[in-house]
């Protein structure tokens, strides 16, 4: 009997113990359950620290690390890229939390979800509430810029300029002020770009190129008459060669040797004028390719002039 006591003391003995010796400075296990979530999501083991914040949660009942879980599980969703996931824990923190450590932070990547999920408006209406409660802390400029993104998805670009404009002022040294003053650049080019104007330089290269068009075919007009004209003396040439050789009149050595001159000279000047039609041929095909390539450049200048509408008293509207 007194054996099975001390056994019994031992067992207990044993099982108040086992948790000190497992769980070091007294930690409970609801705080060796938050140690071991924590450091999976640190692993970026997103997947096993949500089953362990859900297991801290459901099974541990914890009451410390309520907002601190919905927090994590909301991340470890935010890293996975399921929006619609990490959107309903961080609304339970905006909203069940309100003095939670978390609650800003919370507020910011529950905007983000929305808006990465392109609910629009529901992301502005919280990028509003974050930069209206916490206009000092680390997200307000990051707020404002994904406001004026969403707004630039929803077509409302001007509204979204001056929102850009607004993180520039309010917040010079910001994370996102290089970032609003790039997309304010982007969006004047992409501007100019559907409606181009035309700067004087290019104006001046437009003027040019059609004077050049203009002289290049009047130079071509040049260069057929004149190929022409050849082709009609080299034809005149061959009948007058041909009319020498059936003359028969006189004497026939003194004939045979003025034939024969005039041959030799008909003949050096078909030769040379044979070399001048082919050179003129090669100028013609030059020219031809350079007039083809001055009309793309014409017609390219011209598609790119924009149609001004007329404003409210007729003449062109001004910007």
């Amino acid at each position: 009997m007194r054996k099975r006591i001390i056994i019994f003391f031992l067992i207990l003995i044993i099982l108040v113990l086992i948790p000190i010796i497992i769980f070091p400075r007294n930690s409970s296990i609801e705080d060796a359950q938050f140690k071991l979530a924590i450091t999976l999501f640190k692993k970026n083991q997103y997947r096993n620290s949500i089953t362990e914040f859900d297991r801290l949660l459901n099974e541990v009942k914890t009451k410390k690390y309520r907002d601190a879980s919905h927090y994590y599980i909301g991340n470890a969703y935010f890293s996975l890229k399921e929006y619609s996931n990490s959107e309903k824990r961080f609304k339970k923190i905006v909203n069940s939390f309100r003095s939670s450590k978390y609650h800003s932070t919370s507020l910011y990547l529950l905007a983000r979800s929305l808006y990465l999920q392109e609910n629009y408006n529901e992301a502005i209406n919280s990028f509003d509430t974050y930069v209206s409660k916490y206009p000092t802390l680390e997200y307000a400029d990051n707020s404002l810029y994904w406001k004026a993104e969403a707004l630039i998805s929803m077509g409302n670009r001007d509204e979204a300029r001056e929102v850009l404009r607004e993180v520039i002022v309010k917040y010079p040294l910001g994370n996102k002020t290089d970032a609003a003053r790039f997309k304010l650049k982007l969006m004047e080019l992409e501007e100019k770009l559907a409606h181009p104007v035309y700067s004087e330089e290019t104006a001046n290269r437009l003027e040019a190129a059609l004077i050049d068009i203009d002289t290049l075919q009047e130079k071509e007009k040049n260069y057929i008459d004149e190929i022409e004209k050849l082709n009609n003396q080299v034809d005149y040439l061959k009948t007058e060669i041909n009319n020498l050789k059936e003359i028969g009149a006189g004497s026939l050595a003194e004939t045979e040797k003025r034939i024969q001159e005039k041959i030799d000279v008909l003949v050096s000047w078909e030769n040379v004028l044979r070399l001048k039609e082919i050179a003129l041929k090669q100028k013609e095909l030059d020219l031809d390719q350079e007039f083809e390539r001055m009309i793309k450049i014409k017609d390219f200048y011209e598609s790119s002039v924009p149609e001004v509408p007329e404003g409210p008293d007729g003449g062109g509207s001004q910007s």
